[in-house]
């Protein structure tokens, strides 16, 4: 501390060269804990403190994720109580003594993505940090890049910190492999500040998540059970559907676990089209069923197809939302969603899942690097037995199941059914 207000940041030694570097794209990336988002954060506060006049932006792909966590971070461990910034929430913000802003947002939707395209005074940035990078989509940096016009400092930057996907994921194909970013690998062990149960719990990992997030490596699970899944093939940009298009939710049944309730969409050419999620855990049945009719309100459902459970079937009749058993066969259910993932003679697949599905974002389950929603166990979903193929491993499964269920209820179904029109 140079006095009893203002922070110093002492960088750990592989933190340095990024520091240092001004290159228009760096990404931090490895295992967890090696210190990525701490070392962006002050950066982006120093950018500030040193170029007058500068507009910066901190990003996480959802603006409550901003708020709940990279926000209090950057107030309590970066900025502290410094005299030079005033927090100013109503705005989103914190504002500088020499003119510089540094303000957060999200990209989830439209009505986030404007919030931040509203941002300076002429719409220009100096320096953005995209937090947990993954989870945004190629066109969230297309985004940043156009707005990366900033004249505050002799050099802009957008810098991304994230832990490994897919290799299929468009961050390693366009920015690792394909060379437009300056690169910073770091693991946890190059972290001195962290604690023991902390490497000790990352040490524990098993699977695709343990080379992930304890060894930093983009690796695609082995074993995976949809392999044929493509980000950009079967991820979408959400679109208005149609009125006349038949639309089914499905649901798994979860607390501790996550509560998977999905809204699918069904073209006249029998494509499914996931445009609504919720993913979440620590809720009841009763909660979860109140959500699902407010987020229904308007809609023709034809049916919505649940998990077994009597008691909690029962929970979600009582609060309006009638349920149908799943067809819960795990082997044909699985062989359906592959056969729709296939792409067909027009160069298309027959299921689709739009970005930023999810309606929120589960945060119990992101501070522990687990999937929130079904998009990203697509390639967490393995078989137990890789040679065998017949049993999946049971975790990772909570979109899944449900997306068999809805996969399995349209299976030969081409016309409204009985239950057609469920509010």
């Amino acid at each position: 501390m140079a006095n009893d207000d203002v922070m110093l940041f002492e960088a750990l030694p592989w933190q340095i060269e990024p520091w240092k570097d001004k290159s228009p794209i760096v990404l931090l990336t490895g295992s967890g804990g090696g210190g990525k988002s701490r070392l962006c954060a002050e950066k982006a506060h120093a950018f500030c403190l040193k170029y007058p006049g500068a507009m910066a932006l901190a990003v996480r792909k959802t603006r409550e994720s901003m708020n709940n966590s990279t926000v209090l971070f950057m107030k309590r461990a970066v900025i502290g109580d410094d005299p030079r910034v005033t927090f100013v929430p109503s705005k989103s913000r914190f504002e500088y003594w020499n003119g510089s802003i540094l303000a957060w947002g999200g990209m989830n939707d439209d009505k986030q993505r404007e919030q931040i395209r509203s941002i300076g005074q002429d719409g220009g940035l100096d320096f953005v940090w995209m937090e947990e990078a993954t989870r945004f989509v190629e066109d969230d940096l297309n985004e940043v890049l156009g707005r990366m016009r900033g004249k505050a400092a002799p050099w802009m930057q957008v810098i991304l910190s994230t832990n490994p996907d897919a290799p299929s994921h468009w961050i390693k194909k366009r920015l690792i492999d394909g060379g437009e970013a300056a690169v910073y690998y770091s693991s946890a062990s190059d972290n001195s500040h962290n604690p023991a149960q902390y490497v000790d719990n990352l040490g524990k990992l098993t699977g695709v998540l343990g080379e992930r997030l304890r060894e930093g490596r983009w690796v695609q699970a082995e074993g995976a059970i949809y392999f044929d899944f493509r980000d950009g093939v079967h991820t979408i940009e959400p679109f208005v559907i149609p009125a006349n298009w038949r639309r089914i939710r499905s649901v798994d049944f979860g607390y501790t676990n996550p509560f998977v309730a999905q809204w699918w969409a069904v073209d006249d050419d029998d494509r499914m089209y996931l445009y609504r999620e919720i993913y979440m855990t620590n809720r009841t049945v009763r909660s979860h069923t109140e959500r699902i009719v407010e987020l229904s309100r308007g809609e023709r459902i034809e049916a919505t197809v649940a998990d077994h459970d009597a008691e909690d079937r029962a929970t979600m009749a009582e609060g309006g939302v009638k349920t149908t058993a799943a067809k819960k066969a795990v082997s044909v259910g699985i062989q359906e969603v592959m056969d729709r993932l296939k792409v067909a003679g027009d160069g298309r697949p027959r299921l689709f899942i739009f970005r930023g599905a999810t309606v929120e974002i589960d945060q119990s389950l992101e501070e522990r690097k687990l999937p929130v929603s079904t998009l990203e166990e697509m390639t967490l979903y393995t078989w137990e037995d890789k040679a065998k193929k017949e049993q999946p491993v049971k975790e990772h499964d909570h979109g899944m199941d449900a997306m068999r269920y809805a996969a399995m209820y349209l299976k030969g179904k081409n016309t409204w059914s009985a239950y057609s029109r469920q509010q």
